[in-house]
């Protein structure tokens, strides 16, 4: 069987080579690609953004020509789903043989029956295992209406097949495909991203990790045993000599001190193979006691040369009661202390115009960045996505507009709250950078600069440039 995977979205560089590079791509794709060739299935993919409106339906149609699918597989999140759904109507009115499924974030926290009017499917849950008995019963002329995790709609009555549990061992999986997004990727000797496990513990508000945890039974956090993972990185190194830097993604980093030790052990082993050790980075989760010397000394070893850690807001109400993130500023001052006394850059994770924070509350914020200097920070307006408590929360104060506006998602204020306004919001937001760097000397001129032409010219123009000069220099060293 020949699967085609539609994926969409606007972090793109542009149409042709839309990804600016590894870690741009999409692991629940990249799994159940594996788990289908494993079967001998082919697989293909298209990487679409809404922003190319009509022009979209080109990419599609070229490469269903060239593939020839049997089945297309999209996946979505919430605020690319309506532009999915047009796009699989036009695959549909043009392409009706094609057998259609939809999974993803998406339809797992917002299942609707609706949905099986526009797809032939819908997957809830976790989809490698789905997805593989879905193309071997249609491949092998099998009835396919009793796979669990699998929605259908049979002579006008709606099938919901019980979830299976979620898969515990992820060791069992094969590693990721990623040969199937490299012809998408602008440069594909980029930093690689490695799943060192799944699900999280927290239930911070904003988030939707406590609504997929209920969706069916069986352990939710999952680690990967740490051989697994080096064996991983052993073969990503194989096909990617080039590649010195590695991003460990993993939303409990820190909570479990001992594996974590124990992954900077495995990692330093991995390191000594080469000439030039390759470099780490990850996500530190903070809470009340965390270990960070001994934490900080492991990753250090290991060769971690930056972590990045979630503020959210520098209000500690706001955090504690809204966003149910229990820690303290002074917290993050220690951690973020900590990993500078071990030459371990920071980045920091900032969210503004969250539901029920005041303007007065926000300036907490953007004190704590002033104070610690991050790095760098990955600061976003707060977004309502559906399936999260902060979602819920807005739409009881009555503050989601009917039409929401998905495109600069994160980046646009769409909410006005009662002590914040829309416009105060879009403002704060917009010199929120400015603003943390003013006043700082030095290597904060470059951050500052930096911002200015993004600002002006654009991310994709940017990341064409940096890429267009990193090219440049490699090629001139190979002159000389």
């Amino acid at each position: 069987m020949r699967i085609l995977f539609i994926y969409s979205t606007t972090k793109t560089v542009n149409r042709r080579k839309p990804l600016r590079g590894q870690e741009d791509i999409y692991f629940g794709i990249s799994y159940i690609s594996v788990m289908l060739k494993q079967y001998n299935h082919q697989t293909a993919l298209v990487v679409l953004d809404r922003r190319y409106g009509t022009k979209n339906r080109k990419t599609v149609d070229d490469k269903i020509a060239g593939f020839n699918p049997d089945i297309i597989c999209y996946t979505s999140v919430f605020s690319e789903f309506e532009f999915i759904s047009g796009i699989a109507k036009y695959i549909r009115d043009k392409y009706p043989s094609i057998f259609t499924i939809i999974g993803g974030v998406h339809v797992s926290l917002n299942p609707k029956e609706e949905y099986l009017n526009l797809y032939d499917a819908m997957c809830i849950g976790e989809g490698e295992y789905p997805v593989l008995e879905l193309a071997e019963k249609i491949q092998n002329g099998e009835s396919y209406y009793n796979i669990s995790n699998l929605w259908f709609k049979k002579d006008g009555r709606v099938i919901k097949n019980p979830p299976r549990p979620f898969t515990e061992h992820l060791s069992e999986l094969p590693f990721p495909d990623r040969e199937i997004w490299q012809e998408w990727m602008l440069e594909p000797n980029s930093r690689i991203t490695v799943l060192l496990g799944r699900g999280c513990p927290f239930n911070c508000t904003y988030c939707c990790n406590h609504k997929i945890r209920s969706i069916t039974s069986g352990k939710y956090v999952r680690l990967r045993e740490i051989q697994n993972i080096i064996n991983e990185m052993d073969e990503v190194t194989k096909h990617f000599p080039t590649v010195n830097a590695f991003f460990l993604e993993i939303e409990t980093c820190g909570v479990n001190p001992d594996w974590l030790i124990a992954i900077c052990d495995a990692l330093y082993k991995f390191n000594e193979q080469f000439t030039t050790p390759k470099s780490f980075a990850t996500n530190l989760r903070v809470f009340p006691g965390i270990k960070d010397e001994p934490i900080f000394q492991s990753l250090k070893k290991a060769n971690f040369t930056a972590v990045s850690i979630g503020l959210e807001s520098g209000n500690e109400e706001v955090r504690r009661n809204i966003l149910n993130r229990n820690y303290s500023n002074d917290d993050i001052r220690r951690v973020v202390a900590t990993a500078r006394k071990y030459g371990i850059r920071v980045g920091i994770y900032n969210i503004i115009g969250i539901p029920g924070e005041t303007y007065i509350q926000f300036l907490y914020t953007l004190a704590m960045n002033q104070e610690l200097q991050p790095d760098w920070h990955a600061t976003s307006i707060f977004f309502p996505y559906e399936g999260t408590a902060l979602y819920e929360k807005a739409l009881a104060m009555g503050i989601i507009p009917k039409n929401i506006d998905f495109n600069n998602e994160r980046q646009r204020a769409i909410l006005d709250l009662p002590g914040f306004s829309k416009r105060q919001i879009q403002k704060s937001f917009d010199s929120f950078h400015y603003d943390v760097y003013k006043k700082a000397k030095g290597r904060s001129i470059v951050k500052l600069a930096i911002y200015f032409m993004q600002k002006f010219l654009g991310h994709n123009l940017m990341a064409n440039a940096k890429i267009g000069l990193i090219r440049l220099l490699a090629a001139f060293n190979r002159w000389n």
